[in-house]
């Protein structure tokens, strides 16, 4: 990991999400706690008078969450600032910050746990961190990934390894099935093979 890049991304976002909160409190007329659900539906619905579409937070309060703010970006300014607020948040405490305190003192590199049997579907997971979870649709993402380096700072190598149907290959391997086996050797879809010896 590139900490001092990640560093430096930090001070970037904590400057970033300054100024949108100037923006937020500009409009709204007032300071207020960005990340209270009760505090922005208040400014939003009883001091501004927006009148939301989406669904209600218990039985009479207007909803704050992301679709709602998104159905009210389009129209209301407010909404837009506090979407991006939520994004440069979540994305700066979730990453930026968090990633450099899960590198290992001893060889200076992320590594992550995979879990075989955490998931409902059987995939592998992974966690501490979710390196499977790096944003990648997002330009900030995207900024986020540059910080995984290659260890050796002359070479610009990065490998990326994706197993296909690593769960399924493993499992014909332990098995010993021959009709798996056959059908990753010869390159067959696995889920059409699988198919026509069921049907």
């Amino acid at each position: 990991m590139d900490t001092d890049y990640l560093s430096g991304l930090a001070v970037e976002l904590d400057e970033n999400i300054s100024q949108i909160e100037e923006n937020v409190y500009i409009l709204a007329g007032e300071k207020f706690n960005l990340n209270s659900p009760k505090q922005v539906g208040e400014i939003l619905y009883d001091k501004l008078q927006i009148q939301p579409k989406g669904k209600k937070r218990g039985a009479k309060k207007p909803s704050t969450d992301a679709k709602v703010l998104e159905e009210l970006a389009g129209q209301y300014e407010i909404a837009k600032y506090l979407l991006e607020y939520r994004h440069y948040s979540k994305m700066k405490s979730t990453y930026v910050d968090a990633l450099p305190d899960l590198i290992s003192p001893i060889d200076r590199k992320l590594h992550t746990s995979y879990n075989q049997t955490a998931t409902v579907t059987g995939r592998l997971s992974s966690s501490n961190p979710n390196l499977q979870n790096i944003p990648v649709r997002t330009k900030l993402g995207n900024r986020i990934r540059k910080a995984f380096v290659p260890e050796d700072k002359n070479s610009q190598v990065l490998l990326s390894a994706d197993y296909s149907q690593i769960e399924l290959r493993l499992l014909a391997h332990v098995s010993g099935d021959e009709n798996l086996i056959n059908a990753f050797n010869s390159g067959e879809d696995i889920h059409t093979e699988t198919a026509s010896k069921v049907f």
